[in-house]
C-alpha cells in the first residue's frame, strides 16, 4: 500500500465566521419624544389649583379658576395628542422598521453565505496542501529508489531518463545533438551564407552572358536568378540527403539508392552549370578587356590576331568557383544527414519509452510523479463561488435601506414637531398662569397717596 493510498489525518474543524453587520436594538416611539409626559403637567397644574385658596381677591380667585379649567383642559387635550403622537410613531416604526430588518436580514443571509463558502475553500486548500506534500514525499522516494533525479516534475521526464538508461545497458546509447561550439556555429553560417554567395557568383555569370550593355532593370534580374537557381538546387540536395538518410530505417520511403543518385545528379548539374557560366565569362571579360587595351594602344587586339580561338590562362578562378560549389553541395549533405540524424535518434527514444509504458513495470512510480502536479492544478482550481450578483445585491440593499430610513426619519420629524409644538405652548401657558397665581397671593402694596385711592 502506498504512501498516496494511505488516509490523511481528518480536516481541520472549519471556523466560524461572523457577519460583519451590527445589531442595532429595537427602536421605540419614546426614543423620538422629546417632551415631558402629560402626567407632568397635570401635576403641576394640580399644585397650583391647590394654591388658589390662598388667593384673597374672590374676584382674581375666580378668574385664576376659570383660567385653571382652561387649562385642565389643556392639559387633557395634550395627554390625547400624546398618546395619537406615540402611537402614531409606534406605527411608523413598525412598518419602516420591517423594511429594514428585512433588508439588514437579506445583507446579513449574503454575508454568511459567502463567508460561509470562503470557510469551506480554506478548508480544501488545507486539505489539498497536506495531500500535496505526501504526494511530494512519496514522488521522492519512488524517484530514488530507480534511480532518477530527484527533482524529476512529470512522468514524460522520468520515462526518458529510464529510456536512456535501458539503452546505454543494452550498448546503444543514443547520441545526443552536438553541441553549438563556436566551429559548428561558424559551419553552420558558412552552409546558409554559400547558397547565397554562390548564387551572386551565377548571377554576375548571367549578367554578363545576357546584358552586355549592363542595364540596371537586367542585372537586378539575372541576380535574382542567380540566387533563386543556387539556392532551389542546394535545398534539394539538403532535402534527397536527409530522405536518403531516413529511408535506411523507416519503411514505406523507398529506396536510398534513388535519393543517393538524385543527390549525384543534382550535384553534376549545378556543377556544370557553374563551370560554364564562370568559363564562359571568364572568356568574354577577357576579350573585352583585351579589346579595351587595343583601342587605348596598349596591347594588341587579340580578335584582330589570326590564333582568336586562345584560351585564357585563368584556370585558378574556375578552379576556385568550383570549388566553392562543391563545399556548398558538400555543406547541404551534411545538413541534411545531421537533421535525419536527430530525427532519428529522437524516434528512437520515443519507441523505447512507449515500449517502457508498454510493460507497466514503472506505472507506480509514473503516477507518484505526475501525481504531484494534479493535485496542484486541483487546488489551483479552489476558490469561493463567485456571486455576481453581489453588486447589484448590495447596491439594491442600499437603495432600500435607504428608502426606509428616509421615509422614518421624515414621519417621525413631522410627528414630533407638532406633538413639541404643543407641549411648548402648553408649558408657557402653566408658566403664565403660574406666574398669575404668584401675583395674587402677594398684590403689590401701594404707598403714599396711592394707597388712598
Amino acid at each position: 500500500m502506498s504512501e498516496l493510498d494511505q488516509p490523511l489525518s481528518p480536516p481541520p474543524p472549519p471556523r466560524e465566521y461572523e457577519a460583519a453587520l451590527p445589531h442595532p436594538d429595537p427602536l421605540s416611539a419614546e426614543q423620538f419624544m422629546p417632551v415631558l409626559p402629560p402626567d407632568h403637567f397635570a401635576s403641576f397644574l394640580e399644585e397650583l389649583t391647590h394654591e388658589l385658596p390662598l388667593v384673597q381677591d374672590d374676584a382674581a380667585r375666580g378668574a385664576l379658576t376659570t383660567r385653571a379649567r382652561v387649562l385642565r383642559l389643556n392639559v387633557e387635550q395634550y395627554r390625547v395628542n400624546y398618546a395619537v403622537a406615540r402611537s402614531a410613531l409606534t406605527r411608523v416604526l413598525a412598518e419602516t422598521g420591517a423594511g429594514v430588518r428585512e433588508t439588514w436580514a437579506r445583507q446579513e443571509e449574503h454575508l454568511r453565505f459567502m463567508n460561509a463558502a470562503s470557510s469551506s475553500v480554506e478548508r480544501d486548500y488545507t486539505h489539498a496542501t497536506e495531500q500535496i506534500e505526501a504526494a511530494r514525499q512519496a514522488r521522492f522516494e519512488a524517484l530514488t529508489l530507480h534511480g532518477a533525479r530527484p527533482d524529476t516534475q512529470s512522468a514524460e521526464s522520468f520515462y526518458q531518463q529510464q529510456a536512456l538508461a535501458e539503452l546505454a545497458r543494452e550498448g546503444q546509447p543514443l547520441r545526443p545533438p552536438e553541441e553549438q561550439t563556436g566551429s559548428k556555429r561558424v559551419f553552420s553560417g558558412f552552409a546558409v551564407f554559400s547558397k547565397f554567395f554562390v548564387g551572386l557568383i551565377s548571377g554576375v555569370s548571367i549578367n554578363l552572358l545576357f546584358n552586355p550593355e549592363s542595364r540596371l532593370y537586367l542585372t537586378v534580374i539575372a541576380l535574382t536568378a542567380g540566387v533563386m537557381f543556387s539556392v532551389l538546387l542546394l535545398w534539394l540536395v539538403d532535402e534527397l540527403a536527409y530522405r536518403a538518410k531516413l529511408a535506411q530505417s523507416t519503411p514505406g520511403m523507398g529506396r536510398p539508392t534513388a535519393d543517393v543518385a538524385g543527390i549525384v545528379g543534382v550535384s553534376l548539374l549545378y556543377l556544370g552549370v557553374e563551370g560554364y557560366l564562370n568559363w564562359d565569362g571568364i572568356l568574354r571579360v577577357t576579350q573585352q578587356i583585351a579589346a579595351n587595351a587595343a583601342q587605348q594602344s596598349q596591347l594588341t587586339d587579340l580578335s584582330t590576331t589570326a590564333d582568336t580561338n586562345a584560351v585564357p590562362q585563368h584556370w585558378s578562378l574556375l578552379a576556385f568557383t568550383l570549388a566553392l560549389v562543391s563545399m556548398a553541395v558538400g555543406a547541404a549533405v551534411l545538413q541534411g544527414r545531421e537533421r535525419a540524424r536527430t530525427v532519428l535518434e529522437r524516434e528512437r527514444l520515443a519507441a523505447k519509452v512507449a515500449q517502457l509504458k508498454q510493460t507497466g513495470e514503472y506505472a507506480e512510480v509514473a503516477r507518484a510523479t505526475d501525481a504531484v502536479a494534479y493535485l496542484e492544478a486541483a487546488r489551483d482550481r479552489l476558490a469561493p463561488p463567485r456571486d455576481v450578483t453581489s453588486p447589484d445585491h448590495a447596491r439594491l440593499n442600499e437603495r432600500v435601506l435607504n428608502h426606509w430610513e428616509q421615509e422614518r426619519e421624515t414621519q417621525v420629524q413631522t410627528i414630533s414637531a407638532g406633538l413639541l409644538r404643543d407641549a411648548r405652548q402648553l408649558q408657557d401657558a402653566l408658566e403664565e398662569f403660574a406666574g398669575q397665581v404668584q401675583i395674587a397671593q402677594h398684590p403689590q402694596r401701594r404707598g403714599g397717596l396711592l394707597r388712598l385711592l
